[in-house]
């Protein structure tokens, strides 16, 4: 009969039996190992926020210091100041600042200054921040028209959160 054929075949389940369970113990252990080292842990994520950047009604000159542009946070999460920085450039030459929150209620570099309402540590939908000059060394009447780069960067995650250029009158 037709089973008396099926009788005689060495089948090959035992070898196919054998690596599935070695394939199964492999994928375990790694998944375990994962937690147990902490790489299936929780990852932080930058914020996600909506920012737009306007140029000052502040005509830039030689003789004062002045409001470069602004920045409105119009929608997204809050952003904590004490995890953003702001890294501002000049397009087409090597003029660039680094800000960091100084705690109070601006973010301070070298030549440039951003305040706004940020006394309370966050910045939050609605908010308005301006970008000013310490000093004339950053822009003046010659420099302008300009194009300036604004990039947000989060801290503990290395990431941009935004980036953007505004024209500077």
């Amino acid at each position: 009969m037709w089973w008396d054929v099926l009788k005689d075949k060495k089948g090959v389940s035992p070898v196919i039996g054998v690596i599935l369970m070695v394939a199964i113990t492999v994928i375990l252990a790694a998944v375990i190992a994962s937690f147990v080292f902490g790489m299936g842990g929780k990852v932080k994520a930058a914020p996600n926020a909506q920012i737009r950047l306007e140029d000052n009604d502040d005509m830039i000159s030689n003789d004062n210091d002045d409001e470069v542009f602004d920045i409105v946070h119009y929608g997204g999460d809050r952003l904590r100041c004490d995890e953003i920085k702001l890294v501002v450039s000049v397009k087409y030459t090597d003029k660039k600042d680094t800000l960091e929150w100084d705690g109070t209620d601006s973010f301070d570099g070298t030549n440039l200054t951003c305040t706004g309402d940020i006394g309370d540590g966050f910045i939050s939908a609605g908010d308005t921040m301006t970008v000013a000059e310490n000093n004339k060394v950053f822009l003046n009447s010659t420099d302008v028209p300009a194009t300036v780069t604004l990039k947000i960067i989060h801290i503990p995650t290395n990431s941009i959160i935004f980036e953007g250029n505004v024209l500077v009158q």
